[in-house]
Order: structure tokens, then sequence, then C-alpha cells
């Protein structure tokens, strides 16, 4: 299985949920495109993703959030979505490695 069919990417609707993600078990990473969400926004859910952060991580998935500013150093977060998938093949390879 290669890391597209692995991968689920998410977007923020406009009422500013996730409740329409459809998650099957071959899903283990997750990244969240926040592009173009306001910073009051991300504020307001950056708890979320904590949670949500710790809760992929101890089923050694992956979670990366797509965002043209930094809004926390404890949470993996890149410009571009192809620097989230390029994230997640690299975590992908350390733990094949068991680095």
């Amino acid at each position: 299985m290669n890391l597209q069919e692995t991968t689920l990417v998410f977007k923020l609707g406009e009422d500013n949920n996730f409740s329409d993600l459809k998650i099957t078990s071959e899903v283990k990473h997750f990244i969240a495109d926040l592009n173009g969400v306001g910073k009051d926004v991300i504020e307001s859910i950056k708890d979320k993703f904590f949670n949500f952060d710790s809760s992929i991580s101890k089923t050694n998935g992956s979670f990366v959030i797509v965002c043209e500013f930094s809004f926390d150093e404890n949470l993996t977060i890149v410009p571009t979505l192809q620097e989230a998938y390029d994230f997640i093949e690299m975590e992908e390879i350390e733990r094949q490695l068991e680095l």
C-alpha cells in the first residue's frame, strides 16, 4: 500500500469542523490543510490538534499540518502539501529502521 492510500488530507469546512471525515482502517496518516484559515480560528482549535496528534502517534501514524505560518513548536507544521507527504515518508522510513 502506498503513502497516498494510507494518508487522509482534510480541510476545515465552512463551519470550522472536520465532521465529514471519511476515515477507513487503511488510513494511518493525516494531513490538515489549513491554508487560508485565519490565526484566530486556528487558535480556537489548536488544543484539538494536540489531542489528535497524540492519539495518532500512539498508533504509529503521522499527523502533519500544512499552514503558511507556524503557530506552535510542538506540532509538525510545514508550508506545502508536498512537504507534508515528504515528512510522513521520512517518519515511515524511521519507523521501519526503528530509529
